[in-house]
Order: C-alpha cells, then sequence, then structure tokens
C-alpha cells in the first residue's frame, strides 16, 4: 500500500505585493478644515471628488461603539471654506 505524502507536490503560492496608493493633495480649506474637526473632536473627515473641478463632497464621520463610522454631517459639492464652517454651527453637543 502506498504512503500518504506529508508535503504538498504543488509549489507554495508566492504573496501578492500590497498596493500602495498614493494620497490624495486636497486644496488648503480641505485640508485646514480636516485637521481642525480632527483636533478639536473624536471624528473622522473624509473626502470624495467625483469629477475634478465640479466641488467636494466631505463627511463628517462619528465612531460607534462596534467600530462602525456613522455619517453625522455631511457638505455636498463644497466649494469654498464657508460651506465647511457651518459644520460648527449645527449642535454637535448631541453627538459628542
Amino acid at each position: 500500500m502506498p504512503r500518504i505524502r506529508k508535503t504538498s507536490t504543488q509549489p507554495k503560492r508566492k504573496p501578492k505585493k500590497a498596493i500602495i496608493i498614493p494620497k490624495k493633495i486636497y486644496p488648503e480649506f480641505i485640508e485646514n478644515f480636516r485637521k481642525k474637526v480632527e483636533s478639536k473632536t473624536k471624528f473622522k473627515v473624509i473626502v470624495d471628488e467625483f469629477n475634478e473641478g465640479c466641488g467636494y463632497q466631505v463627511g463628517v464621520l462619528k465612531q460607534m461603539p462596534s467600530g462602525v463610522f456613522h455619517c453625522i454631517w455631511a457638505a455636498s459639492y463644497a466649494k469654498t471654506p464657508e460651506e465647511l464652517n457651518r459644520f460648527w454651527l449645527v449642535d454637535n453637543s448631541k453627538y459628542l
């Protein structure tokens, strides 16, 4: 009776190289807003741009105890810092 092989005859799989995604460079008013929110609160800021020159969709996220992030405030197609400064006018004390 033949013996059972203890090792595989197939070569080992090579691990795939990690893809390095370059960090996007956003305008100064968005970077300032991001730094200000993340330094003064425990919230996280996400920014997305669908088309160049159309404005940025900015969202402020709160992390729940389960680890999931929920959007508590959003500005769609923000082109100026005044649109982002509205975040400070909203009563955010209920989210802290």
